[in-house]
């Protein structure tokens, strides 16, 4: 579109201020030096956030039985089946409940690491019991990811950098192993049908007994 007149072209940067200094709460006028330096939050009261006090549940068990009864809270239970049924899957769930958890000091790291199994049981058999296909993993298919082990083309270009005398003896050895394989198949393909063997026959004068 063309400008028409004496009309204004827009400012090509709508973040900063008629005297061309950056708008006050954009990310631009923030100073990059204007940040907490690092370790700053050991120098603070001890206690300030939930984690750092004792926890409510020392007991995995008595963990365990806290979270499941804010999961059969009617409103609770409804936003699992609704997450589950959208194909969020329960290992996203469980870490969600398990560092929440931990987070408000409810429970030590080790007693959320404990209860994410048994809490994935009963997320799956929720589902199970409201006709959800149970996604349990955080995959396209929902199975537990599989390591990929290192190719044979990896191996051989490992072992070709390193032992090249390797790799040669090996080739060595798969080419005579071709040759016998050739050399066999040869000498099975020589049956009394065969026509070299007729020809033979053939030439070969009848004896005679004396």
């Amino acid at each position: 579109m063309r400008m028409q007149g004496n009309q204004e072209a827009p400012k090509q940067d709508m973040m900063m201020s008629d005297d061309g200094q950056p708008v006050q709460g954009t990310i631009q006028a923030l100073d990059p030096l204007n940040r907490m330096p690092p370790g700053h939050s050991l120098t603070g009261p001890e206690g300030k956030w939930a984690w750092e006090k004792p926890p409510r549940f020392v007991d995995p068990e008595e963990a365990i039985d806290f979270v499941i009864d804010k999961l059969e809270e009617p409103a609770v239970e409804s936003d699992m089946l609704n997450l589950m049924t959208a194909g969020i899957s329960i290992e996203e769930i469980v870490e969600t409940v398990a560092l929440g958890g931990f987070a408000t000091g409810h429970y030590t790291p080790d007693v959320a690491e404990i209860i994410k199994a048994p809490i994935a049981m009963y997320l799956a058999g929720l589902a199970v019991e409201n006709e959800i296909p149970p996604k349990m993993f955080n995959t396209k298919t929902g199975m537990p990811p599989v390591e990929e082990n290192v190719s044979e083309a990896q191996v051989f270009n490992i072992m070709q950098d390193r032992e090249p005398e390797r790799i040669d003896a090996i080739n060595k050895a798969m080419e005579e192993q071709d040759q016998a394989m050739r050399e066999e198949d040869e000498l099975n393909n020589e049956s009394f049908l065969s026509p070299k063997l007729d020809e033979t026959l053939e030439e070969t004068p009848d004896a005679t007994i004396a």
